[in-house]
């Protein structure tokens, strides 16, 4: 194992390889193209991710330029938590929940089960109403028109929010929303707590 007085690893250069190649990889990005974006030879990064070779700080420096990110942040990031931050449309959409034919819901999935705080899109369709019937949510609801328009009923009075209005309700506060556009889509971001 080449090692020498700059190098910055001290404990098995497999973890430290292994880290890379778990950062690289969580990038989209391949050896060799980890090794053009760094300006090094490939084969540096494949001996590193190998356990073969520790770098030095310039050298990482470099290397972790390419993808970017410090090496603070290389050494501080918890890799064991890196899927399950970052929620990409599709997985969003695969997971939704449709409420009623023109009412869909999108969730982040919540990572700390202790938590109350839970952050929704919700897609009121063209037409869409919640129903005369007021709703009432258990929990406290705030939320940011995000496209479109809609009319929301609280109590007794009728507002009409446009994009980027917001709204905050309390729990069990009565509420109706209905999408008065023929043609338009409404999305509500909203966070529930």
């Amino acid at each position: 194992m080449a090692k020498n007085e700059d190098s910055i690893v001290n404990q098995d250069s497999l973890d430290f390889g292994a880290r890379l190649k778990f950062i690289r990889e969580y990038n989209g990005l391949s050896q060799r193209e980890l090794a053009k974006r760094a300006g090094v030879p490939h084969s540096s990064i494949s001996m590193i991710e190998q356990g073969l070779n520790s770098p030095s700080v310039n050298s990482l420096s470099k290397i972790l330029a390419g993808i970017p990110m410090s090496i603070a942040h290389f050494f501080s990031c918890d890799i064991t938590q890196l899927k399950d931050q970052i929620f990409r449309v599709a997985e969003l959409q695969a997971h939704q929940k449709k409420i009623s034919d023109s009412v869909i819901v999108q969730s982040i999935p919540i990572q700390n089960p202790s938590s109350i705080t839970r952050f929704e899109k919700v897609f009121y369709s063209a037409g869409s109403d919640t129903g005369e019937a007021p709703l009432y949510s258990a929990q406290a609801v705030s939320g940011f028109i995000v496209s479109g328009s809609i009319e929301l009923t609280l109590n007794s009075e009728v507002s009409l929010l446009a994009m980027g209005d917001a709204f905050s309700l309390a729990a069990m506060q009565p509420y109706r929303l209905r999408n008065l556009s023929a043609n338009e889509d409404c999305v509500i971001a909203t966070c529930i707590t």
